[in-house]
């Protein structure tokens, strides 16, 4: 939910009916906001400073959990959101769902461990991410929370390695609108700080394939054998994203997760 844009009332109930649809299987990811173009679709400025931004994250989040927790009507007076007579019914399925944020800013990383059961990280090598993943566990126990740490993956998998190499350079290489990459990028270092400046050139081709995320490219046992990694470094788990996920993901399902499963390292996925 990205909270410039959406009333933490409206989000409160909106979720928790969500949550009881779907019988606890909601789960929360706080967006901040960092896209200059976003707010100009909305008409909302976009704050300079991070933490104005978390600054206002974090009293959206306050009023959600007070509107969760709360028995009655309450009113509240804060530096953004002054409400009167406020409650909502029913309560999530779960009492809580599970809280995910992302963030690469020192601002984003505070808020992240002291609010998030999840940190969403982006790994440039998941076995040099050790140390972060350590900083954000020891961070978040400083602030009386068990914060995991998640990682971003993209996946080509094919049943040899040159053929999931191909198809690689195919989409991401050939056909790449480096335009668009290049824009996306160019707002990521300018507002998001998701990134070291040092590294956004290095990982242009690593937008192109997959929103500069970690790449999982090969054959099943090489797939396989990346994802240990992220075990390895610590991580709670990672998303995936596919360029056909309908066509791709029975062929990850029915020939990667079975390796996994041997290697007793199927927990990472999400």
């Amino acid at each position: 939910v990205h909270t410039a844009f959406i009333h933490p009332v409206v989000a409160a109930k909106q979720l928790a009916t969500a949550d009881q649809l779907g019988k606890g299987r909601l789960g929360l990811n706080i967006v901040a906001g960092w896209n200059k173009p976003e707010y100009d679709a909305f008409g909302v400025d976009l704050p300079e400073a991070h933490t104005d931004r978390y600054a206002l994250a974090q009293e959206w989040f306050d009023v959600v959990q007070r509107i969760w927790d709360h028995d009655g009507p309450f009113d509240w007076e804060g530096q953004f959101y002054n409400l009167k007579g406020i409650y909502g019914f029913p309560r999530p399925y779960s009492g809580k769902p599970p809280i995910m944020n992302a963030a690469g800013s020192q601002e984003g990383r505070q808020f992240a461990t002291r609010n998030a059961d999840f940190l969403f990280c982006i790994s440039v090598d998941p076995l040099e991410s050790v140390q972060e993943v350590k900083d954000i566990k020891s961070q978040a126990q400083a602030n009386g929370m068990n914060t995991g740490a998640f990682t971003l993956c993209h996946v080509v998998c094919r049943p040899t390695q040159k053929e999931a190499e191909d198809y690689l350079n195919h989409y991401a290489n050939q056909n790449a609108d480096w335009d668009a990459v290049d824009n996306l990028m160019r707002l990521q270092g300018m507002h998001a700080q998701s990134f070291p400046a040092e590294a956004l050139e290095m990982l242009r081709g690593r937008f192109a394939a997959g929103h500069g995320t970690y790449p999982l490219v090969g054959d099943p046992d090489h797939v396989a054998r990346e994802l240990a990694k992220v075990t390895e470094a610590g991580f709670a788990g990672c998303t995936l994203s596919f360029v056909d996920y309908a066509k791709e993901f029975p062929y990850f399902r029915d020939e990667v997760l079975p390796r996994l499963e041997r290697m007793g390292l199927r927990q990472p996925v999400a």
